[in-house]
């Protein structure tokens, strides 16, 4: 293999591989390097939903240009993603009520297939849901979710075909550059030399950056979920994301329910840290909150439980851009949107390596040196932030 590349990305994570898979379209040839294996990190432990509801219309847009590749996944980029249609749902508080539905006439200008709907909507779509607290809800009927580790794999196996080299159990261990721009990296496995280097690494993208004299305002939230075998007399339900209950959920195969806490977070573990199991009352926590919205689960038991690990930044929005020595761009720090955003991200970061900005949609918005200036991303009709730490209001 050359040790002369068109372009390195580094990890194959989704995102990633998404980058990878966007230059090679373009006709560059880009070296993918992976300390572990392609979705080894947040990817793997990605629960896969597939939505568009956001108070941020850049990560609308975003979700709904990708949204264009997860429901023509297979004439889009080959393979498979997994994608189920499942209709999704999000739902808030009263206080929210009114925020919801700005955000929800935002999206529909976008295009989005976005509506609001009432609790009693809601019954309707989901008869086993308790409804009293809801008075509205919006709701995106052709959402749901993918198999976030088949869709690195098929980004993966799309950008080899087109010319892409792929190298696992590769850890970089340093950046080369020369004159003020980027040349290479060196890596477990040898040196290898390129104009442009994108860091992808997630979790581990702070100490990358470093290897590039940039730092980052990067930190981590791990985060447990839990697969409950759902009764009968639950039935099919859509994907939810319940802010009022601070949780979100969705069905699986095999008559199974995938649950999640967005106050269960454990933040700032070191990257290389052992996952180790779920918190010990996580999944006591998980099932007395899906009960309270659908009752019937107290009859179900817990199938499994996983513990997954991704980058956190100060406003949990990404980090996206060029930094450092020229070549040098970061594209990092999802705080746990990453996966249904990157068909798009890739697409975009490989406008702005080529074409000097991105045109599918403007991206300059997660510069990474917004946090210097003490700028921080917003929703315009905001929710507020998602991961929160145990006990934390």
């Amino acid at each position: 293999m050359s040790n002369n590349h068109d372009a390195i990305v580094i990890g194959a994570g989704v995102v990633g591989v998404s980058i990878a898979f966007h230059l090679a379209e373009r006709g560059v040839k880009p070296l993918i390097l992976e300390r572990r294996q392609v979705a080894f990190g947040a990817t793997g432990a990605s629960s896969g939903l597939v939505r568009m509801h956001y108070d941020l219309e850049l990560e609308s847009h975003l979700a709904w240009v990708s949204f264009q590749y997860f429901r023509n996944w297979r004439e889009r980029v080959g393979g498979e993603c997994g994608f189920t249609r499942t209709g999704f749902l999000y739902i808030d508080s009263a206080d929210h009520a009114g925020k919801l539905r700005l955000n929800v006439e935002m999206h529909q200008r976008l295009g989005i297939p976005s509506l609001v709907i009432t609790g009693a909507d809601v019954n309707r779509l989901a008869p086993s849901f308790r409804t009293e607290d809801v008075g509205i809800a919006a709701y995106e009927p052709e959402s749901g979710y993918a198999d976030a580790t088949l869709t690195a794999n098929s980004f993966l196996a799309a950008a080899r075909e087109r010319g892409a080299v792929f190298m696992q159990d590769c850890e970089v261990t340093g950046l080369q550059t020369a004159g003020g721009k980027v040349a290479g990296v060196r890596t477990t496995r040898g040196d290898f030399s390129a104009p442009v280097v994108v860091n992808a690494a997630g979790a581990w993208a702070a100490m990358i950056s470093e290897m590039a004299g940039v730092k980052i305002p990067l930190g981590t939230w791990t985060h447990d979920v839990a697969h409950l075998r759902r009764p009968a007399a639950v039935g099919e339900h859509p994907t939810v994301i319940d802010n009022s209950l601070k949780m979100y959920f969705r069905p699986d195969s095999g008559g199974l329910t995938l649950v999640a806490l967005e106050d269960d977070s454990r933040i700032g573990e070191p990257a290389d840290a052992d996952l180790g199991y779920v918190a010990k009352d996580f999944v006591a926590r998980a099932v007395d909150r899906i009960c309270m919205r659908i009752p019937a689960m107290e009859q179900g038991s817990l199938h499994s439980s996983h513990v997954g690990r991704d980058s956190l930044t100060p406003d949990q929005r990404a980090i996206i851009g060029p930094a450092g020595p020229q070549g040098f761009y970061l594209v990092t720090g999802f705080s746990g949107t990453g996966f249904k955003l990157s068909p798009a991200v890739g697409r975009c970061v490989a406008e702005l390596i080529l074409d000097g900005k991105s045109s599918t949609v403007d991206i300059s918005g997660f510069d990474p040196t917004r946090f210097e200036r003490g700028e921080h991303l917003k929703g315009e009709h905001d929710y507020g932030v998602i991961w929160r730490n145990l006990g934390e209001g």
